[in-house]
């Protein structure tokens, strides 16, 4: 019913309440005897009251009649009060302002976002260290020490990318990337550049969008970290110590590698008040190059590499939570060259490192343990000639946490994303590598016990305080202590 037609209706109920009126007052005259006529009259005249009372109100019940009306310009109408009447102007200017809107929400978006193609989320870590060594100033048994300068360096400051190629929605198999970058100091030079880090893709067999119960698989394809040991593939952000154990450094199990990397684990321990899975057995299983990265093959072999690693099956209240051995083995060949003029001697030289691991993690407490032996095939002096030279490593650090923050019913609160429960974490580091177990007192062997703390302020940041001690085999080499201080914050 148009708005015209309720005024229509309105008026016509009004003329026929007055002539019900004007019939009332002459059947005072005409039919005043007549009580039961005045009696019917006065009861139609209550309903028409009844039903003008209603329309003043707007509540029409047998009409769905809008509260808004829209009328053209200069069209004059009786309206109730109570109505909100938008003219066609008033529609028109609304419109006109969501346009204006859109346009500048538009070229916001157009001049201040980034944009991509695909699902993208940006991550990155940076390092700020001071270190400062103390060093002899002369070999043997002299006592003399020289402090160098107080050295400020950065020595990590990583970025990159990662996301979603394909999203399965159904099961979760997802092929996803990660492209990183990262600008670091060369390796025995004090220059510094930025190299590709990370890049590869990773498809999920199992499905990712079930329960702690369902098991993992993936493979991974690209330049990435190498599946071997404990600290080889810690990410930079979540390693506990400023620096690395030697072995790692040495043996070339630092370094990322091009190849394709098969990971799962099966059987997995679920407890889902404590966020907490530990599966049962862990594997992967590795080709690559095993030249390093950001470099072609140097020869036809590639490196083969194989982890295992076994959790004991309690769960989360118990003592043992989260004790693993792991066993490591990367079957790797590496090219020798020398003589006179200097030429290839052999590019199937060994290079072998099998590794053992013990981890348990039971906040407040934590032990990890790791064994390491390699065995490599090196040039003789000054002949063609080839000899096997084995090397063996050895990292133990124990672990003291005061705080919330590495418990998973805490990680699994809801919190602000600038906040973080506050953890203090100290801890002690032995490490020892031997170049060439066949040497006695080889000027390579060296043992470092280190102090650390680590202040925790947030998940992506903490601050790292070291004291270590280094003490060479070798009489020829003095003792010295080193002292570092790093700070390290991630987006």
């Amino acid at each position: 019913m148009s708005f015209s037609g309720v005024i229509v209706k309105q008026n016509n109920l009004a003329i026929s309440i007055a002539l019900g009126m004007t019939l009332l007052s002459s059947s005072n005259i005409v039919f005043a005897a007549d009580e039961e006529i005045l009696a019917k009259l006065q009861a139609q005249i209550d309903a028409l009251q009844q039903q003008v009372k209603n329309l003043q109100q707007g509540s029409l019940s047998e009409e769905n009649i809008q509260q808004v009306s829209v009328r053209e310009e200069g069209e004059v109408i009786e309206e109730d009060n109570s109505r909100v009447i938008a003219t066609k102007a008033d529609v028109e200017g609304v419109q006109a302002a969501l346009e204006s809107y859109k346009y500048d929400q538009d070229r916001l978006r157009e001049r201040n976002t980034a944009k991509t193609t695909r699902d993208t989320t940006l991550f990155g870590t940076v390092q700020l260290r001071a270190q400062n060594d103390s060093v002899p100033t002369s070999a043997g048994n002299s006592n003399t020490y020289e402090t160098r300068k107080l050295n400020f360096e950065v020595p990590l400051a990583q970025f990159g990318v990662r996301g979603n190629l394909y999203r399965d929605y159904k099961e979760g198999k997802n092929l996803t990337y990660q492209l990183s970058f990262a600008y670091a100091k060369r390796t025995g030079s004090n220059t510094s550049d930025v190299n590709l880090q990370d890049a590869w893709l990773q498809y999920s067999f199992a499905p990712t969008n079930g329960g702690l119960e369902d098991p993992k698989l993936t493979l991974t394809f690209g330049q990435q970290q190498i599946p071997f040991g404990q600290e080889a593939q810690s990410p930079e952000d979540l390693r506990p110590t400023i620096t690395q154990s030697r072995a790692v450094g040495q043996l070339g199990l630092a370094t990322r590698q091009i190849g394709l990397v098969l990971r799962g684990d099966l059987k997995p321990y679920t407890d889902y008040a404590a966020n907490y899975r530990a599966p049962l057995l862990e594997y992967a299983l590795g080709i690559t190059n095993g030249n390093g990265w950001n470099r072609n093959d140097d020869n036809n072999a590639k490196d083969y590499i194989g982890r295992l690693a076994f959790t004991l099956p309690v769960d989360y209240a118990s003592i043992f939570r989260e004790l693993k051995f792991g066993a490591s083995y990367k079957k790797g060949t590496n090219n020798i060259a020398g003589g006179t003029p200097v030429g290839l001697i052999t590019d199937k030289g060994k290079n072998d490192v099998l590794g053992l691991d013990i981890y348990y993690n039971h906040a407040p407490f934590g032990v990890t343990y790791e064994y390491y032996k390699g065995t490599r095939d090196a040039l003789i002096s000054g002949t063609t000639n080839t000899q096997e030279i084995k090397s063996e490593g050895q990292t133990a650090t124990l672990f003291y946490t005061i705080g919330d923050q590495f418990y998973n019913s805490i990680k699994a609160a809801a919190k602000f994303d600038d906040f973080w429960p506050k953890s203090i974490q100290t801890y002690y580091r032995f490490d020892t590598f031997d170049p060439d177990t066949s040497v006695n007192k080889d000027a390579g062997e060296v043992d470092i016990h280190s102090l650390g703390l680590n202040l925790f302020f947030a998940q992506t940041t903490k601050f790292q305080l070291g004291l270590s001690r280094w003490i060479y085999a070798s009489p020829y080499v003095k003792d010295n202590n080193q002292v570092q201080a790093q700070f390290q914050y991630g987006f």
